[in-house]
């Protein structure tokens, strides 16, 4: 619960915190950003920010004479609606490289409702990302709002998992509605038959905050929907014998899938034209089989992969990135089966219509992979290193693997490891197993091996499942 004195409220990111996503392509690293507020945050009080940028690429930086370094900030928006930006400073600056440049400013917070606050500026005549590294801050149209707020079992409004994630003590044993990208949904029945539901529920905006919804009844949502879940919140669940961090747990009817944002979502990707699959929009998007070009292998062939790496500075920030490099991996299917069910710990049935594909496969890293040891493990950040894999059939449909599942598919076998515990740095063969739900119907299933290979450079190789 948040205390209604008078307090300073800080909301800070250091490049620690957050990997990749600190150190941007051109070597402009975020060092800190910070955000600071009275505890509550009402309409008509004051927000400070100080960010301080570090050029890492080894070049110099010229930030626009016009623009300069300002601090991006919108109000209940997420688009360039409700723009507050302000604090612009540093205009024309030239940032030699290994040298840090810091931003002070304060705005009124002049409306009630969620802001938005980001590292902006223009550079080498280009704008940086919109909404790098955001924070948010909820304002109370007045203390008595506030107290309101967070004396009530009901929290009134809609987060999206970032928010949430980022405040989860002060949510915890609260109703609160959430929105999000459902980017792997399980429907599942109890031993006594009744249906229900487990969505795994990632930020629109963040696809790396993810969070577990689980509901009563069939979700009416299905992979790369954006669902609107109703439920309390836990920041650790109890059950059966195991406890689970950051859940939403719900009673039937409170998952539905939000008709307006998915629409928006879907319309965005087919408006997206690239000749690229971008990992976070691969879920429900069609895949052009020509981006192959011939590098199709049939199961038990080494396939070879390149990736960028990325090297981190051990002192004083241990997770700043530092160099980039070259990487290289190498992809081998063993075998693939189709199976109705996947039994042992997590069982679940693939359910009308559909298989389980149990892709069984090898996969070696290289000792000269630069970087610290990054695993194989999926993710939705474009820019991860990491090989990225997923099923499409010959129809162009992208099947996205189930996590839950596949670690199913490694306690079965038991000498299996799971993507999460093979090293890309690592020169042996390690076995692995994959679980995709797809259409019995499916034909010439073939598994794609996705690469970041650079800026907006994208590589895929093909692996063909017998």
């Amino acid at each position: 619960m948040h205390s209604v004195l008078t307090a300073w409220l800080a909301i800070a990111v250091t490049a620690g915190c957050a990997r990749a996503q600190a150190t941007l392509p051109n070597g402009l690293e975020l060092v800190r950003f910070e955000v600071r507020a009275a505890e509550p945050a009402v309409a008509g009080s004051a927000v400070s920010v100080e960010m301080t940028l570090k050029n890492v690429s080894g070049t110099p930086m010229q930030f626009d004479p016009n623009i300069g370094i300002f601090v991006g900030a919108r109000v209940n928006s997420t688009s360039d609606a409700n723009a507050r930006d302000f604090g612009y400073a540093h205009k024309g600056l030239a940032l030699a490289a290994g040298r840090e440049v810091t931003l002070r400013a304060t705005r009124v917070l002049d409306t009630a409702g969620a802001w938005r606050f980001w590292p902006a500026f223009r550079l080498n005549g280009q704008w940086g990302p919109f909404r790098w590294m955001e924070k948010t801050l909820q304002v109370y149209t007045s203390a008595a709002e506030a107290r309101s707020q967070a004396g009530s079992g009901t929290v009134t409004g809609t987060l999206k998992v970032a928010q949430l994630l980022a405040n989860r003590a002060m949510y915890d044993g609260k109703k609160v509605t959430v929105v999000g990208d459902a980017i792997i949904v399980r429907q599942q029945t109890d031993s006594a038959g009744a249906p229900w539901a487990l969505i795994s529920l990632a930020d629109i905006d963040n696809a790396k905050m993810v969070m577990n919804v689980i509901g009563t009844g069939r979700a009416p949502v299905s992979n790369g929907d954006v669902a609107r879940a109703t439920g309390i919140f836990r920041v650790k669940s109890q059950r059966g014998r195991y406890t689970y961090d950051n859940e939403l747990i719900c009673d039937s009817g409170g998952v539905a899938k939000d008709q307006g944002q998915t629409a928006q979502k879907q319309a965005a990707v087919q408006a997206d034209s690239r000749p690229i699959v971008w990992v976070e929009k691969a879920v429900g998007r069609q895949f052009d089989a020509g981006l192959l070009k011939g590098r199709l292998a049939a199961t038990g062939v080494e396939v070879q992969v390149q990736f960028q790496t990325r090297t981190y500075s051990q002192t004083p920030r241990r997770n700043t990135i530092v160099a980039t490099g070259r990487g290289t991996a190498v992809v081998r299917v063993e075998s693939t089966k189709r199976r109705e069910q996947l039994g042992g710990k997590g069982s679940t049935l693939a359910g009308p219509g559909n298989t389980w594909l149990v892709v069984h496969m090898w996969l070696r890293g290289a000792v000269s992979n630069a970087g610290m040891p990054d695993s194989f493990a999926q993710s939705f950040v474009y820019y991860d290193p990491a090989p990225v894999f997923f099923v499409a059939g010959r129809d162009g449909a992208v099947y996205w693997p189930d996590g839950t599942s596949s670690s199913v598919v490694s306690y079965q076998t038991k000498s299996d490891k799971t993507l999460s515990d093979i090293r890309m740095n690592q020169a042996n063969w390690t076995r692995t197993g994959l679980a995709f739900k797809v259409p019995k119907a499916i034909q010439e299933p073939t598994l794609v091996i996705l690469t970041y290979t650079g800026p907006d450079r994208r590589e895929h190789s093909g692996i063909r499942l017998n």
